[in-house]
Order: structure tokens, then C-alpha cells, then sequence
């Protein structure tokens, strides 16, 4: 065999270490992303991964259902994951929901067992709990609010001071909240609100959108 064709297997091998090297750095950053909510959720979600410039391929989201409850948002993220494995899995749930305690439950069975040995992590669906409802989370992207809100109805007075005329279906809601900007605010917000909580008990107004915002950032490094 010549010394070019020497090379020329070198460089094609070289190609192929590095090619499998991205898919598995692709993989590793992998997430899905299941909402309760059949529009405000997905078109936020879709505003923020635009924003952090994270392509579909890496980050699924899958809409809720007309009706949809706590247990059934936790089971379709079950069945999309049997389907498509990702390396993260997260449920957006309401907090207000009857059947959010058993939910939880079902959250800490393992989609995927710990393998030491092949180097398998464990995989359980990461709750996303918003009380009362998600647009605690779109609140905190204009000003720190700890009032707590009996439900969405009582809440949508106070959003609709800084968003009027809010709307559930509206595809540019990550950006009429501020965008990156307001993002920026919503982080603040609520890690502060989060200390309030601690000091007082009380569980609202809460939400985690902020970890799984984190999350992301995580993906998009």
C-alpha cells in the first residue's frame, strides 16, 4: 500500500472519530420538553430555543391536549421517550391540577435504569411545576409579584397591566414579554421569589421554569 493511500485512510478515519465525537456531543444535549398547555407553553418554549439558538434536532416539544390533565402529560412523555430517547426529560404541569400528586409520583419510576458498566445514566422525567398556572412564569418577566392567585382567572388581571389583551395561541409571546431581556428579569424574579417562599412557607406563587431554562443554556454550551 502506497504512502498516499496510508494517508488518505488516516484522514478518513480521522473524519470518522471526529463525526461520531459531535453526534455523541449532540445526543448528550439532547431534550424533551412536554406541556401541559396546548399553545401559551409550546409557543414560549419555541420563542426561547429561537432565542438560544437551539435547532429542534436537539430540543423536541410536544404540545398538550384539549382537557389535559397532570398523569397525562407524565404518560406522553413516557411514550415519546420509548420512542425517541433524549438525555433529559421535562413535564410542564400546572400546579393547580387535581391529580398532580400522583403525577409527581409517576415522575420518579426511571424511564431509563442507571447502568454503571456501559456508562447508562439514569433518566427520570424532571417536573416543571408552575402555581397556579404558567403564566406566573410570563408575570415575572415584567416585575417581581409574591401575591399569591387563586387561579389563571385571578392571575390574568395582573399580567395583562404590563401584556394587554393577552392571549393563550399567540406565537410571539416570548418576545412581548421581553424577549432576552425579559428572560433576563424572569430569572431574577423568581430566584427572589423563591427565597420569599422559603422564608414565608407558602408554595404561591412558584414556579421552576427558571431550571429548565438553565437546562437549556446547558444545551445550547
Amino acid at each position: 500500500m502506497s504512502g498516499n493511500q496510508n494517508k488518505n485512510q488516516k484522514l478518513v478515519k480521522a473524519r470518522i472519530s471526529t463525526e461520531r465525537k459531535n453526534v455523541c456531543r449532540r445526543e448528550r444535549g439532547s431534550a424533551l420538553l412536554v406541556c401541559e398547555g396546548k399553545c401559551t407553553e409550546p409557543c414560549y418554549l419555541q420563542g426561547l430555543l429561537r432565542y438560544l439558538e437551539i435547532s429542534a434536532a436537539s430540543v423536541e416539544i410536544i404540545e398538550g391536549q384539549t382537557n389535559s390533565n397532570a398523569i397525562a402529560v407524565v404518560k406522553r412523555a413516557r411514550q415519546r421517550f420509548e420512542q425517541v430517547p433524549r438525555d433529559r426529560v421535562f413535564a410542564l404541569i400546572d400546579a393547580e391540577q387535581a391529580d398532580l400528586t400522583k403525577a409527581l409520583k409517576q415522575c420518579e419510576k426511571p424511564l431509563q435504569h442507571e447502568n454503571k458498566k456501559k456508562e447508562i445514566p439514569e433518566i427520570r422525567i424532571e417536573p416543571i411545576l408552575s402555581s397556579p398556572c404558567f403564566e406566573v412564569w410570563l408575570l415575572l418577566h415584567f416585575r417581581f409579584s409574591d401575591q399569591p392567585f387563586h387561579n389563571f382567572a385571578s392571575l390574568l388581571p395582573e399580567l395583562e397591566v404590563n401584556l394587554p389583551n393577552y392571549q393563550k395561541n399567540d406565537p410571539a409571546i416570548f418576545l412581548k414579554v421581553g424577549g432576552g431581556e425579559g428572560l433576563k428579569r424572569a430569572i431574577v424574579n423568581t430566584a427572589r421569589l423563591r427565597n420569599a417562599l422559603c422564608e414565608t412557607g407558602a408554595i404561591n406563587p412558584s414556579t421552576d421554569m427558571d431550571k429548565l431554562v438553565e437546562a437549556m443554556v446547558d444545551i445550547q454550551a
